[in-house]
C-alpha cells in the first residue's frame, strides 16, 4: 500500500485564558453545527513536534512506561513516534463557538499549536468500552477520563528511545 493523500488540516489548538481551544479554520466552522449537544468529542491531530524520518522508522519504545518491564512496540504505546505521527485525544466540551470556530474544552492532551485534522462528536455506544481489558501494570491507572484528572501522570512515562518524545 503507498501513501495515503489527502489529509488536510483543519484548526489547531491553543492554550488561553486559563481553558484549551481547538480553533478550527474559517473553511470548517460549519462543519461544528450540531456539536454543541455533545458533552464530549475526539480530537485526530498531527503530532508535528515528532514527524521526522528517524521517528517514522522507530517500530519498538524502549521501556515506555515506568511501570513496563521491557521495550515495547509502537502499536501498543501512545508515544508519538510512529509511522504516521497520528494522536487522539477524548476531550470535555464546555462551549462551541461556530461563529468564531471555538471549541473550548478544560484540558486537551496536546502542545499548543498542534494541527488538527479531524474532530468526531464522542458517542458512547460506539465508543465506549465496558469490559476493556489493559495489561496488568497498569492496573493502577484511572478507570475514565474524569478520574484521570487528578492522577499523577508525570510519574507514569519514560522518554521513549533517545527522542525527547513520551507516552
Amino acid at each position: 500500500m503507498g501513501p495515503i493523500f489527502g489529509v488536510r488540516g483543519i484548526g489547531e489548538t491553543r492554550f488561553e485564558h486559563g481553558d484549551y481551544a481547538l480553533h478550527i479554520l474559517p473553511a470548517y466552522r460549519d462543519a461544528l453545527e450540531g456539536l454543541q449537544g455533545f458533552s464530549h468529542a475526539i480530537a485526530l491531530w498531527w503530532a508535528h513536534d515528532a514527524d521526522s524520518a528517524s521517528l517514522r522508522d522507530q517500530t519498538t519504545c524502549k521501556r515506555p512506561y515506568t511501570s513496563s518491564k521491557a521495550d515495547v512496540g509502537i502499536f501498543a504505546s501512545r508515544s508519538e513516534a510512529r509511522p504516521n505521527p497520528i494522536g487522539m485525544s477524548v476531550f470535555a466540551i464546555l462551549e462551541v463557538d461556530v461563529a468564531h470556530g471555538i471549541i473550548t474544552t478544560p484540558f486537551i492532551d496536546t502542545h499548543p499549536n498542534t494541527p488538527l485534522i479531524d474532530i468526531k462528536p464522542y458517542v458512547p455506544a460506539l465508543d465506549r468500552v465496558d469490559r476493556a481489558s489493559i495489561p496488568q501494570n497498569f492496573a493502577h491507572w484511572p478507570k475514565s477520563l474524569e478520574d484521570s484528572a487528578c492522577f499523577d501522570w508525570s510519574q507514569e512515562f519514560e522518554r521513549c528511545n533517545t527522542s525527547g518524545i513520551g507516552h
